[in-house]
């Protein structure tokens, strides 16, 4: 009954755990989204659709890329750096 109890607590830790790294990074996400809009547009119209394009083309333009949008990436970074996504 008692290892029962335990191996259900520890499921239901992990599950609880992994809920709220995914909305981290998702929240991370949303805010690269939003501060490299416009960047998109400009540097990286044509990879909008292949999501490894654009974040190669990104990655190509990174020097001209608006402040915002990079201090937006750097903190995804960080965030990912501690476990936090992919």
């Amino acid at each position: 009954m008692l290892r029962r109890l335990v191996w259900t607590a520890a499921v239901i830790s992990s599950l609880v755990l992994g809920a709220s790294v995914a909305r981290a990074d998702g929240q991370h996400r949303g805010k690269v989204h939003e501060a490299c809009k416009a960047d998109v547009e400009k540097y990286c119209k044509d990879a909008q659709g292949d999501r490894a394009a654009r974040r190669q083309c990104m990655k190509d333009h990174e020097k001209d890329l608006s402040e915002a949008c990079r201090k937006a990436r750097e903190e995804r970074k960080g965030h990912e750096h501690k476990g936090g996504g992919n």
